[in-house]
């Protein structure tokens, strides 16, 4: 899901040791002088092309894998309901598809909108006990959260970053709203094992997801967010902006 921001300016891929100016050879970087139009689907491109490998890491430059993306620890407790995921973590950012991009590069204040959609899944050892509306719920063990079309839609500000490489990019202030399509619950031994009440959850929980995403949804988006922007201007600190997007006037 989420991960299509972490390639929204990753227009090259340099790593330590490499010549500069070196660009591999999926890259071909977007010419600003170029009409806007011509120099947004450019990096539309850009974005398809990279995500692949930027999702994978770059261990030279210190940049982390996005898939999966570790997720902190999440309580929800509230409504009658008490659910705690440890050893989280987030699958699918590498399939997003970006579905709207609109960049300000080049002007007084540079900004960018990026919204991607895709299909995402949490897996996690889960304790639970409580109520889902008027259903018990009791059990631990193993998790799995299927996310169908979450799309994201990120905000965010570039300032400018000098150093002795140069000037960089930083994403600064970024905010974001999400939407999720629908929701299915996997929740491992729930009432120690006693499949008839574990099916008759898992059936109530299935249709009433919203309640539940309502709550554990917030932590995890914002866990993603952070950690794509993060791994962005790791990126960023080691390349300098005449090398991402040509025809740069500071």
């Amino acid at each position: 899901m989420l991960s299509a921001i972490a390639v929204i300016f990753a227009l090259i891929s340099v790593s330590n040791g490499i010549k500069e100016g070196y660009l591999p050879s999926y890259i071909n970087p977007c010419d600003l002088a170029k009409p806007s139009t011509e120099f947004v689907d450019c990096v539309k491109e850009q974005i398809e092309a990279t995500l692949p490998h930027f999702t994978k890491g770059i261990e030279e430059l210190g940049v982390p894998s996005l898939d999966p993306v570790a997720l902190d620890d999440i309580h929800i407790d509230g409504n009658g309901l008490k659910l705690t995921f440890t050893h989280a973590a987030m699958h699918g950012l590498s399939d997003s598809k970006l579905s709207q991009l609109k960049l300000d590069i080049g002007k007084d204040v540079e900004t960018f909108s990026l919204s991607f959609k895709g299909n995402m899944s949490v897996s996690a050892k889960y304790v639970v006990d409580g109520r889902i509306l008027i259903l018990p719920i009791q059990g631990k063990g193993d998790a799995k959260v299927n996310c169908h079309n979450i799309e994201v839609q990120i905000d965010s500000k570039l300032t400018h970053v000098k150093d002795a490489k140069g000037i960089h990019f930083k994403l600064v202030t970024p905010s974001y709203k999400y939407n999720i399509q629908s929701t299915k619950f996997e929740f491992q031994n729930l009432f120690n094992g006693n499949k008839q009440l574990s099916d008759a959850t898992h059936q109530f929980a299935n249709e009433n997801w919203k309640q539940l995403m309502d709550d554990l949804s917030p932590p995890v988006i914002k866990q993603i967010v952070k950690t794509c922007v993060k791994a962005i201007n790791k990126f960023f600190s080691n390349v300098t902006i005449p090398q991402i997007v040509k025809g740069y006037n500071n």
